[in-house]
């Protein structure tokens, strides 16, 4: 079962952290909200995009001024591809 882990709450709650502390193999993260803070993180999102996808909302992004900060490693989406990814995942987890 893959589960979708989205992270809404800026890098100073360690979500993220506690995150990969319990996702496993075939599971995602998606940065939205303040959450897209991470994204600017290349250097951690580069050991973790290795073993699982990461997504950032693209206009949580534009409205933080931080679209053209995002990591290489993060793809970008938008909310119809972010509804297409809850489909697609058995669960989804709301870290906030």
């Amino acid at each position: 079962m893959s589960c979708l882990h989205t992270i809404s709450k800026s890098p100073d709650t360690q979500l993220l952290e506690n995150c990969l502390k319990i996702i496993v193999a075939g599971d995602a993260i998606l940065f939205i909200e303040d959450g897209t803070y991470y994204a600017k993180s290349a250097p951690k999102l580069e050991a973790i995009e290795k073993t699982f996808k990461i997504y950032g909302l693209r206009e949580d992004m534009l409205a933080r001024g931080i679209l053209a900060r995002a990591a290489d490693t993060v793809e970008l989406i938008d909310t119809a591809r972010f509804v297409k990814l809850c489909c697609e995942h058995d669960k989804i987890v709301s870290w906030f």
